[in-house]
C-alpha cells in the first residue's frame, strides 16, 4: 500500500511540474492531498520543504488556485481537488500563452524595419555580422552593467570565456540570472547547460523551434539576435541593441511571463549523452 501511493505521489508531481510548478510547489500541493487540512509546519514536514521557505511556497499556491487558507490560530491550508487544480493550471496557462501571442504580434511588428547593417538611431543599435564574438562580446558587456536580474533565451547556450566570466561575476553580485532554452536539452547543448546548472543557473525549456535569441537586463535594456538562416554553418546575424524605456517595458513584460510558463528542467531525469569514442 506504502508503495502504491509513492508512486501515485510522483506521478502527480510530475504531471504538476510539467504545469510550471517547481519542484518544492509540487511536492507541498500533493503532501496536501493525502494529508487534507493541515497547519504550515505539517506540511513542510510531510513535504519536505524548508520551515523558512512554506509559506512562501504556500502563497504562491493559493496565487495559482490550487490550494485555500483557512482562518484560525494556528491556519490551516487544503489543497483544491486535482481535477479541479489542472483545470485552473490549464486556464492560467491558456490566459498566459494569449498574453504572450498578443506580445509576439507586437515584437515581430518591432523588429520588422530593420534594413540597415550597422546604425544607431535614438537609443537603437542595429549590427549584420558573421562575427559570433562581436555579438557574445555585447551580451558580457550587458552583463557587466547587470544589479538585478537578467533573462536570457538561447538554442545551443554560446559561449565565450569572456562571457562567462562576465556570468560568474553577476552570481558573486548577487544578480538572478534565468536562461530559457528554445526546443530542448540534447547531445550538442548538454554539457554547455549542465555549466549553467554547476553554477547555480536555473534552466527552464521552452518548446519552439523559431525564437530569436533574447537578453534582458534588470527591465533597463535588451538585446536581440536574429538568425537568418540557423540551418547553415555561415550566416549572418542581425542584433539589435535598445534602452527605450516604453520597448524595453514590452520585452521585459514577455520574458517574464515565457518563464512563468516555460518547463524546469530537471537533470536527474535526463541522462548524459554517450560521447563519441
Amino acid at each position: 500500500m506504502v508503495k502504491i501511493i509513492i508512486v501515485e505521489k510522483k506521478k502527480v508531481m510530475e504531471v504538476m511540474r510539467k504545469f510550471g510548478l517547481t519542484d518544492y510547489e509540487s511536492r507541498a500541493y500533493v503532501s496536501m492531498i493525502f494529508l487534507g487540512p493541515s497547519k504550515a509546519s505539517d506540511i513542510s514536514r510531510e513535504a519536505n520543504v524548508p520551515q523558512s521557505k512554506i509559506y512562501g511556497i504556500l502563497e504562491d499556491l493559493m496565487r495559482k488556485q490550487l490550494i485555500e487558507m483557512f482562518g484560525g490560530r494556528p491556519k490551516e491550508f487544503k489543497a483544491v481537488a486535482p481535477d479541479t487544480a489542472l483545470n485552473n493550471l490549464i486556464t492560467r496557462r491558456e490566459s498566459e500563452l494569449k498574453f504572450l501571442k498578443k506580445e509576439a504580434s507586437n515584437v515581430s511588428h518591432l523588429l520588422k524595419p530593420i534594413v540597415e547593417s550597422e546604425e544607431l538611431i535614438e537609443g537603437i543599435w542595429t549590427q549584420k555580422s558573421e562575427k559570433r564574438g562581436e555579438v557574445l562580446n555585447r551580451l558580457s558587456e550587458m552583463l557587466d552593467r547587470c544589479k538585478s536580474y537578467a533573462y536570457d533565451i538561447t538554442r545551443d547556450f554560446s559561449y565565450s570565456s569572456k562571457l562567462r566570466e562576465s556570468i560568474k561575476k553577476c552570481k558573486r553580485r548577487g544578480v538572478k540570472l534565468r536562461t530559457i532554452v528554445i526546443g530542448t536539452i540534447n547531445e550538442s547543448n548538454y554539457y554547455k547547460a549542465k555549466w549553467f546548472q554547476a553554477n547555480g543557473l536555473p534552466i527552464k525549456i521552452f518548446e519552439t523551434k523559431i525564437h530569436p535569441r533574447i537578453l534582458v537586463v534588470d527591465g533597463r535594456e535588451v538585446s536581440i539576435r536574429l538568425d537568418n538562416n540557423p540551418v547553415r554553418n555561415r550566416f549572418s546575424f542581425h542584433s539589435i541593441w535598445f534602452e527605450d524605456p516604453s520597448l524595453v517595458k514590452v520585452f521585459d513584460s514577455y520574458m517574464k511571463n515565457l518563464w512563468e510558463i516555460a518547463t524546469p528542467v530537471d537533470f536527474r531525469k535526463m541522462p548524459a549523452p554517450m560521447l563519441a569514442r
